[in-house]
């Protein structure tokens, strides 16, 4: 997907080991129940946790906490392992020389919610020009709720499967769908720009719906996007290796990664609806904005249907 801020959602839900019958938050079994677990984890990570095999580090950064359980604010994810060089983009001049042991950081937001006498908690987080540290914090996030509930498990679900089947809103309609080829061959270039067509280009088919119609659901569209063993789908002769549909999604359609890069697929863009600050990345005001209006759709399309 060519946006560079993205959020993603996830539904926890709580089981005996063994079991996917989901359990109640509020049942007398758990040593720490959710809603007291999810803001002791955060409060536990206020330090930057250091994986060296992955190269990469991350901490919290708690801006908002109030209610049941809920905590919202920023993820620090650090990258380090490899030198580079920092240059001015105006002069080209070298400002400074990054070591193997300096850690990057980029400000990711998150937020933990969980809806009034709910017996599941979302949690949403943000990448950033493709750069996100999910993985990272789900897994301890998993971890550590087995360990402080010994024979219990949180499980993740991801919300925007990019199949057919099982995502929250399969039935959701789809204004837009937008075909991507990134460094699209010189043939294809001559052939829609004739000869003095640059070298490489960045090539898009955008199919949409006329007025007060849609292109249909968005599982049926992604269960039609039929990928080939490349991992590719063929439209005109041409072999295009992202897709984006438009679903309804909290009051407004948004765009929505089929298939693509592993950082991209199911992913919700909001590069168009968030204002950046000085710093060049989005406010968390703002943020925060994008992702209640979000959350809310979630809950109000989960209590619809049954995942």
């Amino acid at each position: 997907m060519p946006s560079a801020i993205g959020l993603r959602g996830y539904l926890l839900t709580v089981h005996e080991k063994g079991d996917r019958t989901p359990m109640k938050f509020s049942h007398k079994v758990f040593a720490k129940p959710p809603a007291k677990f999810l803001p002791a984890f955060v409060k536990a990570h206020l330090t930057p946790t250091r994986s060296d095999e992955a190269e990469r580090s991350w901490f919290f950064e708690e801006e908002e906490a109030d209610g049941y359980g809920n905590s919202a604010g920023y993820i620090h994810y650090g990258t380090f392992g490899y030198e580079s060089n920092i240059k001015s983009g105006k002069t080209k001049v070298t400002n400074y020389q990054r070591k193997v042991d300096d850690v990057e950081e980029i400000p990711l937001f998150y937020e933990f919610w969980i809806p009034d006498k709910a017996n599941h908690a979302f949690a949403m987080f943000q990448s950033f020009a493709g750069k996100s540290c999910i993985n990272l914090v789900l897994g301890n996030i998993q971890e550590s709720f087995s360990k402080a509930n010994p024979g219990y498990s949180l499980l993740v679900k991801k919300l925007l499967p990019t199949d057919s089947k099982g995502s929250l809103y399969s039935s959701a309609p789809v204004k837009k769908l937008r075909l991507v080829k990134k460094n699209a061959s010189k043939d294809i270039a001559d052939r829609y720009l004739g000869k003095d067509a640059p070298q490489s280009i960045n090539f898009e088919v955008l199919l949409s719906a006329r007025r007060n119609k849609t292109l249909g659901t968005f599982g049926d569209l992604a269960g039609s996007l039929t990928r080939n063993a490349a991992g590719v789908v063929l439209h005109d002769g041409i072999a295009f290796s992202e897709a984006i549909a438009e679903v309804e999604i909290g009051g407004r359609y948004r765009r929505v990664g089929v298939f693509g890069s592993d950082a991209d697929a199911g992913v919700i863009d909001v590069t168009d609806a968030v204002k950046k600050g000085a710093n060049g990345h989005p406010t968390f005001e703002s943020l925060q904005e994008q992702s209640d209006a979000i959350l809310v759709d979630f809950n109000k399309t989960l209590s619809s249907k049954k995942l």
